[in-house]
């Protein structure tokens, strides 16, 4: 709780020492230190909140980043316990900021853009931290108040994110750092920051009284920090290619002066973490290190560091020949680093390692089986969930960073699947409900600093709302987001025309990235003439999902509303776009093109029944002419495949993940080929797949139900974490059917 700390920023002389103008701020970077000497180590519980972003080290230990990301109604701080980082006599509090505005550049390739997941208000760097260390009896013995405390501030103005190809528009970034031109020691207790200046008091963190009276906004609304802190865990690479130094067993590696040298280290699979990287000598060196999710060339599998080309985001360091250490401000995602090094003087590259770091999801829920591949594939999903779970759900961690509706929706499905902890969804949520443009649709990715709106996202929104709430049950905890629902289901019902279809509904159309569609971005083809059969299905089916969230909410009238119109639209469809002769639905009235994405869309709406739904299903995995589904919307085709009793059909879809381990795959990429992100949780359907239908364990609305389906496999065995606690299950084939036997744990 915020008392009397004050928000600290840069003086106006450490701007005018660096010669920078007005608007050139964003992409820098100030360090704010405190000294504190103390007779006994204390304990300290601090507040620390800045703009945009810090990370906090205590006597050089690395404690924590945030703020965790919000936005201009929700900034938030973190409560941190740095006691057990205390010491007798000098202690050092050390913390980096980021500013950024996202309105001084218009395109991420500028110089010094900012992370485009990061969405704050502007006003320059600043930091706030509340606390004071207390002694065994709880008297206080230092104070660490900003605004109270002797705080020092520094700015660099010569170490700054840049972007280029590889990032640009994304969330990812990269660093130039010139050892020569920066306190590289500011963080460790013997550097002098007596020269430093304090920083500027510029207001309070606590609301002011009379602005609370009047109902005047603060600029920073502070808010508690509403998921756990992300961990940090120190990590070895396992293994060295393309260089003989083998500096993973020994200490160090030696270069000469004109030496060149390149290595590549592996860390065994995707991960996403702080690498450390540390030199003596080797004056005026330059040092390129690349982050890389996979190998590219002709013809090779993505895990041959031998011969793969090598490409990515990369850091770039000048040393100073002094004994210096870089890790990156903001995490690097990579399965291999590449480090290439043109030594102009004698240096030493000690062993490099990396602080592994994520949100701290606590998985539960394990599946093996006799088929091998399932094993296999469960971690690999596990795997990717993991790396795309920071402070928010991310669609990638290499590239984009960024939490998307879509992706989130199926995210926070197979979270459900492997835990319990539903914090991150709950946040998502509320990211989401926070983002509704004027219009009613929620934006395409947020938070974010450049404002997206990805139109049919809106629905996965609705979605994601009511397969949240049938898990947990009660209603209370989403009330306040049922008038979302209206605002966005109205925004689609202005869209239908004089056909009674919705038509272009403006903003991005996205549905799925299918190369028939990527010159439209992966918009359906069929909106280039009219309606969109799928978009007019999924707008039938969040209509659905509306009605039975205003049933729970108590508003059956609202909720008989959106069924009749649901009526409605699958009538026209029916009618518009139902093609007797090809047994199917065209993708729009009259745009003759067939996919599985609509057959799938229509079957759910209900709109066949009997044999009639698996021959729609058939033409759609038999016609040699139907767009197929790829990861991201291989969910709806599953549920259709299931709903019509036909899940055996999906074991030649399961093999598309079955065989990405043989490919050279840790995580699941984005697209099943010619994927550009490696690591995409979208794609982590087995999950999903494992525990809610071959085992067949299912927890709705408070009620835990088992029915094992094992189809295409002889047995599976394992546990899952449910509201009810954890189940352990073993399902075999019987007599030619599927068995199950449970025990609580």
């Amino acid at each position: 709780m915020w008392n009397k700390a004050m928000w600290v920023g840069l003086p106006q002389s450490e701007i005018q020492r660096n010669q920078i103008y007005h608007g050139d701020l964003t992409g820098r970077f100030a360090y704010f230190r405190l000294d504190l000497d103390l007779p006994e180590p204390g304990k300290l519980v601090l507040d620390i909140s800045a703009n945009s972003r810090y990370r906090l080290w205590v006597n050089g230990a690395s404690v924590c980043s945030g703020p965790c990301k919000g936005d201009l109604t929700r900034h938030y701080y973190e409560t941190v316990d740095v006691s057990e980082h205390l010491t007798v006599g000098k202690n050092v509090l050390a913390a980096q900021v980021l500013y950024m505005d996202h309105y001084a550049s218009v395109h991420q390739q500028d110089e010094r853009a900012g992370i485009q997941s990061v969405l704050t208000p502007g006003g320059g760097h600043r930091l706030a931290v509340e606390g004071a260390v207390q002694d065994a009896d709880g008297k206080i013995m230092a104070s660490v108040f900003t605004g109270e405390a002797d705080w020092r501030v520094y700015l660099d103005g010569s170490r700054y994110l840049t972007s280029g190809e590889v990032t640009s528009c994304l969330g990812a970034v990269m660093e130039h750092l010139d050892f020569s031109k920066v306190p590289y020691r500011w963080r460790e207790a013997a550097f002098d920051a007596a020269a430093w200046p304090a920083p500027e008091p510029l207001e309070t963190v606590a609301y002011d009284g009379f602005m609370d009276k009047v109902g005047l906004l603060q600029r920073f609304p502070m808010k508690e920090r509403p998921i756990p802190l992300l961990y940090e865990t120190e990590r070895q690479f396992v293994r060295e290619y393309r260089s003989q130094s083998h500096i993973l067993e020994r200490d160090g590696m030696f270069l000469m002066a004109g030496d060149h040298a390149v290595m590549v280290l592996d860390a065994g699979e995707e991960t996403s973490g702080y690498p450390v990287f540390s030199f003596i000598g080797g004056k005026g060196s330059q040092v390129r290190i690349t982050y890389l999710e996979k190998f590219t060339g002709e013809g090779i599998r993505k895990d041959d560091a031998e011969h793969g080309e090598i490409s990515g985001i990369t850091d770039t360091l000048i040393l100073n020949g002094d004994t210096v250490s870089f890790e990156p401000f903001w995490y690097r995602t990579f399965r291999y680093i590449a480090v290439d090094i043109d030594a102009a003087a004698t240096a030493v590259l000690y062993r490099p390692t990396y602080r592994e770091t994520g949100y701290p999801l606590k998985v539960g829920s394990w599946v093996e089986s006799s088929e091998p591949w399932v094993r296999e594939v469960w971690d690999m999903c596990v795997r990717t969930l993991r790396r795309c779970m920071n402070e928010t759900y991310m669609d990638c961690p290499y590239y984009e960073q960024n939490q998307f509706p879509m992706d989130t929706r199926l995210q926070a499905l197979f979270c459900s699947c492997v835990s319990r902890d539903t914090r991150l969804t709950m946040k998502a949520l509320e990211d989401f409900h926070c983002s509704i443009s004027p219009d009613g649709l929620v934006h395409g990715r947020y938070p974010g600093s450049y404002q997206q709106i990805i139109s049919t996202f809106s629905l996965h929104y609705i979605f994601m709302l009511e397969e949240t709430w049938r898990t947990e049950g009660d209603i209370a905890p989403f009330r306040r987001y049922l008038p979302d629902l209206d605002r966005i289901l109205s925004y689609y019902h202005s869209k239908i025309g004089p056909d009674g279809l919705v038509g272009r509904l403006g903003y991005w159309e996205f549905v799925d990235w299918h190369p028939l569609w990527s010159q439209y971005g992966g918009v359906p083809a069929a909106l280039t003439k009219g309606p969109s059969t799928i978009i007019n299905l999924m707008y039938a089916h969040a209509l659905e999902r509306a009605a039975i969230l205003w049933d729970a909410g108590g508003r059956p009238a609202l909720a008989e509303e959106y069924r009749a119109r649901k009526a409605a639209i699958l009538e026209r469809v029916q009618a518009l776009c139902w093609d007797e002769a090809r047994g199917m639905y065209r993708e729009g009235p009259d745009f003759v093109q067939y996919s599985q994405h609509a057959q799938a869309w229509a079957v759910l709406d209900g709109m066949a029944s009997g044999e009639r739904v698996q021959t729609i299903l058939h033409h759609a995995m038999e016609d040699p002419d139907v767009l197929r589904v790829s990861f991201s919307t291989s969910y709806e085709w599953f549920r259709a495949l299931e709903a019509a009793g036909l899940y055996d059909l999906t074991e030649d879809d399961m093999a598309r993940w079955a065989a990405l381990p043989g490919q050279g795959n840790t995580t699941c990429p984005e697209t099943p080929e010619d994927s550009r992100s490696e690591c995409h949780a979208w794609s982590a359907l087995p999950i999903y797949e494992f525990v809610r239908v071959l085992a067949g364990i299912r927890y709705e609305n408070g009620q835990l139900t088992v029915q094992p389906n094992l189809s295409y496999l002889p047995d599976l065995r394992g546990q899952v974490c449910t509201p009810d606690g954890v189940v352990r299950f073993d399902c075999r084939r019987e007599n030619g059917k599927a068995v199950s036997s449970l025990e609580r744990v």
